[in-house]
């Protein structure tokens, strides 16, 4: 029985959000500024903090992005979060591919429908990527995942461009190193700062004990009910 089908690919949006989640505190504030002011058919926008200038210039020129638009044909954006930046006097101007406007603005919503989730901000990638998905499968109560998806999950995997550059490196190999330094800081994390409980509840292996799966049980925690001072 496959422990991966359809319901656990990507869906539309959800490819740019994750690639949000891997950039830093700085690149992640120039694209909130976008973000934020997001309207539709406008590609530029005006930035004057050049504290974030370091972070502007890797956005324009580092990160590279590969998005699933969600259409019938399957067609998929290969693009950078800024295609390119002007820059006069003391202001910056940064411009955005046209096809990337509809991403940002699943990101805007997603980032809505998470400060009303939680106003906590949870301070490892690995615990905001694992909450994400956990979120997905909070009604379900228990879920398998293999390990190959719960690397592409936690953003470890090494993830390539069509020219066979590499994007991001493949780290965490072993999995000691991945339970230690990825899962088990990220569940205590989530389970001391949001509205979920998640447990690792089972781990599936094969022969000479490599690791294949796990199963998590996920809760959705009570909502604590309001006392009346009297």
């Amino acid at each position: 029985m496959p422990l991966t089908g359809p319901e656990d690919q990507l869906g539309f949006g959800d490819d740019l959000i994750e690639a949000f989640y891997k950039l830093t505190k700085d690149e992640r504030t120039v694209v909130m500024s976008i973000v934020d002011r997001l309207k539709p058919g406008v590609t530029s926008y005006d930035f004057d903090n050049f504290d974030l200038q370091p972070a502007v210039l890797k956005l324009l020129t580092y990160h590279r992005l590969v998005l699933h638009n969600g259409d019938k044909q399957n067609s998929v954006l290969y693009a950078r979060w800024l295609s390119s930046v002007t820059v006069v006097d003391q202001k910056m101007t940064l411009h955005i591919d046209p096809g990337l406007h509809r991403h940002l603005e699943r990101l805007k919503t997603h980032q809505k429908e998470d400060a009303e989730r939680t106003g906590v901000k949870l301070a490892s990638q690995y615990s905001i990527r694992l909450y994400e998905w956990a979120w997905k499968w909070r009604h379900v109560n228990l879920k398998r995942i293999s390990i190959p998806k719960l690397r592409k999950v936690l953003g470890v995997d090494e993830v390539r461009d069509p020219q066979g550059n590499i994007i991001s490196e493949k780290c965490l190999v072993h999995w000691p190193n991945l339970k230690q330094r990825a899962i088990d800081r990220a569940l205590q994390e989530i389970n001391e700062k949001t509205d979920l409980s998640i447990r690792l509840v089972a781990v599936g292996q094969a022969k000479y004990r490599r690791v294949l799966s796990l199963a998590f049980e996920i809760k959705e925690k009570k909502k604590k009910a309001r006392t009346n001072g009297a």
